[in-house]
């Protein structure tokens, strides 16, 4: 892990890191939906500097809620190795159309 200063003294993540870290979530989460036959695909993943931490924050959608457990379960778990993540989701029934979004963030 590529590490830097910041000017309290504290260890912060380099931008390389963060980029690599980033890449990872999307390119992870993308191959399980995709695996699990869901149309959505992530975008990016957002980056909250913080004075002595880094915020990395995303959602994805889930479909097929028969697909939803398969899907979480193994993001989950992936998401998991960064530390303690909070994970959020909630049934969305909007014009007809009935998904699950999830929310997720950590922070390194």
């Amino acid at each position: 892990m590529l590490l830097q200063w910041n000017v309290l003294g504290d260890i912060m993540i380099s931008s390389e890191e963060k980029d690599k870290i980033k890449n990872e979530i999307v390119e992870k989460v993308n191959s399980v939906l995709e695996k699990n036959g869901e149309s959505f695909r992530m975008d990016k993943v957002n980056v909250l500097n913080k004075a002595d931490s880094v915020k990395f924050m995303g959602n994805y959608r889930v479909y097929d809620r028969k697909n939803y457990n398969a899907v979480s379960r193994e993001i989950n778990s992936f998401l998991k190795q960064y530390g303690n993540v909070d994970i959020k989701s909630k049934k969305i029934r909007d014009s007809g159309m009935k998904f699950t979004t999830v929310s997720f963030n950590f922070e390194l």
